[in-house]
């Protein structure tokens, strides 16, 4: 089923610009780093810093999806113990679409596949302790590499993830969203 999906997901993005009316340059220096930020200052959890590693500890940009790496966060919780967390991520890319030859980013429709998705499980990090956070994700598409090389490679995505609060009682507020702009390598 995910080996499915993230084929979908792809494809869809493959041929979602199938005209390219000019060449995009890559935004924000997503050329030679990660570029992220969070999207409203005013939320409970907030990314400082984000750094992708290899298994091995060395700084991976561009990201390459044949090998397992490591997303390593200094965050911040001003909000509560969050014991359990739904994720909601949406998958844009960066250049003209068939509506503009002008260069933006483009949502890669997912269906609903990525919303709800159970953070805790994914992240393997909860409950998310107040205070000063020093997260450290495992991350595997090594299984996927050859999709993602083929169809995303040397172009700029953008990753937009928005936490909610689920813990029990709850009204599954928002706590968190960062947008992250990245390239895979060729």
């Amino acid at each position: 089923m995910i080996a499915a999906f993230i084929a979908l997901v792809f494809v869809t993005a493959a041929t979602a610009n199938p005209i390219v009316a000019k060449s995009c340059s890559f935004p924000n220096g997503t050329d030679v780093g990660l570029h992220y930020y969070n999207c409203d200052g005013n939320q409970a959890m907030k990314i400082n810093n984000a750094t992708i590693f290899t298994q091995d500890g060395a700084p991976m940009y561009p990201i390459d999806p044949r090998k397992p790496m490591y997303l390593e966060l200094d965050a911040l919780n001003n909000g509560i113990v969050y014991t359990d967390n739904k994720v909601k991520v949406k998958i844009l890319d960066y250049g003209t679409s068939w509506l503009s030859s002008d260069c933006a980013w483009n949502e890669i429709p997912t269906f609903g596949l990525l919303d709800g998705l159970d953070g805790c499980d994914y992240a393997h990090n909860c409950p998310l302790q107040t205070g000063k956070l020093d997260l450290r994700l495992p991350l595997d598409f090594s299984q996927y590499a050859a999709i993602v090389n083929v169809l995303a490679g040397n172009r700029p995505y953008q990753l937009e993830v928005r936490m909610f609060d689920n813990n029990p009682g709850s009204q599954q507020e928002e706590i968190a969203c960062v947008i992250t702009q990245l390239r895979f390598s060729e």
